[in-house]
């Protein structure tokens, strides 16, 4: 039995560095697709920016996932990519109702983070007026972040992120110039 729970938990770790995750008891699971942002490359890379037109930047972060089962609350966080810790301030948790039905059981939960000293947000605001996408040159990268979620399935937990999946990490430029706007949402 403890081989066949420790296999379990294996699996459940695996396959959360793969973007998707389950919950021990079968009452759910999940995956996350993508993660966006109001400001992009040429390139086609979204990013975070702490500096736009030399003022200091909000940046609207909109993280796409999919949920089959039973949903009582999200857990979202940003998390640097060069540390495994999370710092309340970046965080938030979300019930339910409060996600974006976009089809399907797919989801959208969209939050602006406010730039601090480094490059995670100081503060989350849930479900802001989405921004407009905005192309922009960047430079000085000052490190990265993907999305982390733990979704509480009101008997079990479990957990997935962005960060192996293709379009799950987000650079941070320390300053960005905006080119143009878009009319894509975030």
């Amino acid at each position: 039995m403890k081989k066949m729970l420790l296999g379990v938990v294996g699996l459940s770790a695996v396959l959360a560095s793969c973007g998707v995750g389950g919950a021990p008891d079968g009452s759910g699971s999940g995956r996350v697709s993508e993660v966006r942002t109001e400001y992009r490359l040429a390139s086609g890379q979204f990013v975070a920016c702490d500096n736009v037109n030399n003022m200091t930047a909000t940046t609207q972060v909109s993280v796409y996932f999919s949920v089959a089962g039973n949903v009582q609350t999200v857990d979202v966080g940003l998390r640097g990519n060069t540390t495994s810790q999370y710092d309340n301030n970046y965080r938030t948790t979300v019930t339910g109702q409060q996600l974006a039905a976009i089809g399907n059981g797919s989801y959208r939960l969209t939050f602006t983070a406010n730039p601090a000293s480094g490059f995670l947000p100081q503060s989350i605001t849930v479900n802001p007026v989405r921004a407009k996408v905005k192309l922009v040159s960047a430079s000085n990268k000052a490190g990265s972040f993907h999305a982390a979620l733990a979704v509480n399935t009101g008997t079990a937990n479990y957990s997935f992120n962005s960060r192996f999946i293709p379009n799950g990490n987000v650079d941070v430029y320390t300053t960005c110039t905006v080119l143009s706007t878009t009319n894509e949402d975030v």
